[in-house]
Parts: structure tokens; sequence; C-alpha cells
């Protein structure tokens, strides 16, 4: 048992050892788990689970804060080929809205997994999971104020709807060539597709230490994400690839981005356990780290009453305060950053504020148990 927690010990930090834009993302990710890593999909013990997340940011300043809430439900539907695989499905929804001018991102979709049981008690399990979802961005162009906006004449700013040229998104009036308008609001919007893919390892050690890491591709299709250019979003040839990097010259796409994950639970004693936890993302050269160290308490074994509290920091940018509660198959969660960045002075250290939770139905036949008699013999 020393080796094998020795080996894991070794696997988990070697991840983190290896860690060097920002998609969406949330404090707490394994609450959101089919945004996380669609290898999530119905891996879990249960018949369904839905789950909720909500996170609010930057709050301090003005009406600029981000707004980002998100659902989803999976459920592990059939068996596989073999009796220790199964399949799971799953649909997700996200909105993220920022700023003023009403940035929106809105991302849908469906996923699906295959788990595949390393050996006949499923203690060890290995999964691909693939993502196929719908993303559409939207702006309040009548909002922007940018310094070509100036009127020193006036001595004010000028929005778009008075005439002024923006590059991306053309004269006010106009969406340019890939965005559509609303005319009510005078909203600039484009959609498309968007392909997710993740592997997933779970291992069950013993009778409570669980290990597990996985890793995810985002817009492996690399889509075309612009207002203004483009067709709309497209997703034919990516124009000038750069060789060994899965950028593009041209800044129209969306770049890949790439999330791996690692967390190892163990027991301390009969009460407490631990369970450190990262997450590292990259895209285009930008990267995000994340690291949290849980703690759970049994508060009441027999009632199935757990409390979680933790630390986190999000490298260069966050501290974290962590907390949960587990009753039964429910499991809740918040948590709240204090912006370390240099922001702080206009975030006055309020980074962002998240809460979470999820419940997973279970759904059995009631076993028929037949009456036993006894007759004794005399």
């Amino acid at each position: 048992m020393k080796l094998v927690r020795t080996l894991h010990f070794f696997l988990f930090f070697a991840v983190l050892g290896s860690l060097q834009a920002q998609d969406l993302h949330y404090t707490l990710f394994n609450m959101s788990p089919l945004s996380l890593n669609p290898a999530n999909t119905g891996a879990f013990l249960g018949t369904v689970r839905v789950g909720g997340i909500y996170r609010g940011q930057w709050w301090a300043v003005g009406d600029r804060g981000y707004n980002t809430p998100g659902g989803y439900v999976d459920a592990p539907i059939i068996r596989g080929f073999r009796d220790q695989d199964w399949v799971g499905v799953g649909a997700y929804i996200l909105q993220d809205r920022s700023g003023s001018i009403r940035f929106t991102t809105r991302s849908n979709g469906l996923s699906g997994a295959y788990h595949l049981g390393l050996d006949k008690k499923g203690a060890s399990v290995l999964t691909l999971g693939v993502q196929i979802g719908s993303i559409t961005r939207s702006l309040r162009s009548s909002d922007i104020l940018l310094g070509s906006n100036w009127d020193a004449g006036e001595g004010e700013f000028m929005s778009y709807d008075d005439g002024i040229e923006d590059p991306a998104i053309g004269t006010g009036g106009s969406t340019g060539t890939g965005g559509n308008m609303n005319a009510n609001d005078n909203d600039i919007s484009n959609s498309y597709l968007d392909i997710r893919a993740g592997l997933l390892f779970k291992q069950k050690i013993d009778d409570f230490d669980n290990f597990e890491a996985g890793v995810a591709f985002g817009h492996l299709n690399v889509p075309d994400y612009t207002f203004g250019g483009g067709g709309g979003g497209g997703t034919g040839p990516i124009p000038n690839p750069t060789p060994g990097n899965n950028n593009t010259e041209s800044s129209d796409r969306q770049p890949m981005l790439i999330t791996t994950h690692a967390r190892y639970e163990w027991a301390l004693n009969n009460k407490w356990s631990a369970a450190p936890t990262v997450m590292w993302q990259t895209m285009r050269g930008q990267h995000e780290i994340n690291l949290q160290a849980w703690a759970g308490y049994d508060l009441k074994p027999e009632d199935q009453i757990k409390v979680h509290m933790g630390l986190g920091y999000r490298v260069g940018d966050a501290a974290k305060i962590l907390a949960g509660l587990d009753y039964k198959d429910l499991r809740v969660a918040a948590a709240f950053d204090l912006n370390v960045s240099a922001y702080r002075t206009a975030t006055d250290f309020q980074g962002a504020f998240e809460i979470a939770a999820f419940y997973i139905f279970k759904i059995y036949k009631e076993p028929e148990i037949k009456p036993a008699i006894l007759c004794p013999k005399f």
C-alpha cells in the first residue's frame, strides 16, 4: 500500500511539476464536471446526476463584472461491450456575461463518454469523452467606448451609432461580414460549432482512497469566432498554420484549449480526509494554474453528513477560500476569491464568489426477498 501511494503521489506531482488564454473557468471546477472534461460524463455511481453552478466576479468595478451561471445533467445509460464497461451521456448549458457592453458567451451541447473498466472489479477505469456544442457570442456595440470615440470638440464620447467606424465590427449600424445585428438592442452576435474531447483515468485504491487524472482538448475544430470577419464562424481550412503549435497566424480562429487536472483523496484517520487538487489550462501561450488543498471531516457518518473546507491559489491572480457539505447524495460547495493580482487596487481584493450543487438520483429495483420459513424437525 505504501508503494502504491508513493507511485500516485509521484504521478500527481509530476502533473503539477509540468505546469508553467484563459477560457471560461470556475474556481469550483470539479463541481462543473462536463465543462471541465467531457470524459466526466456519466462518471459516478447512480442513475442521474443534475447540477448547477454560478460565478459572480469583479462586482466592485461598477457594472463591469462577470456573471457566469451553468447547469448540466448526465447519466450512465447502458453497459458497454464488456460487463465492466459502460456508456454515459449528458447535456450542459453555460453563459458568461461581462462588462457594460454586455459581452455574452452562451454555450450548450451534448456529451458522450465510453468508460473502459481496466479490471473486472471496476477499480480502475479509463474513459474517452466527446462533446459537441454550439457557442454564441454577442455584445452591445452602442456602448463600446474607445479612445477613437472621444470628440474633443464636443467634449464627450461618441457611440458607434453616431457613425464612428470600428475596424472589427464596421460602421455603426453594420455588423461587418460575419455578425448579425439585432435592431432592437443593437446587439452584434455570431455562432459557431465547438468540439471538445477528453481522457480520464480513475482508480479506487482501497475502501476510501481515490485517484483521478484527466486531460481535455477544447475547440478541436479551431472555429472562426470573430464578429466581423471570416463569414460567420466557419470551420473550413485554417489559414497559415504555425508548425508545432495549436495556434494559427490568423487571430480569426479560436485556438485550442488544453486542460489537465488531477485529484488524490485519502483518509487521514476515521474522521478526517485530505484531497489535494490541481488544474492547469493553456491557450495561445497563456497559462492558468489552480492549486487547491481540501480537507474533509465526517460530521455524522451514520447520517452520511460530511463537511469540506480548504484553501486554494490561482497562480498570479487570486487566493481562494473553499467550503462544502455532503448530505447523502447531495453535494453543495462555495468559494470566494481574494484578488491578489495587479487589479486588486480596482477590485479592493474582491475577486469572485461561487456557489454550486449537484444531486445524484439513484433509481434501483427493490430486491425481491423470498420469505424463509423455519420448520424444525422433531
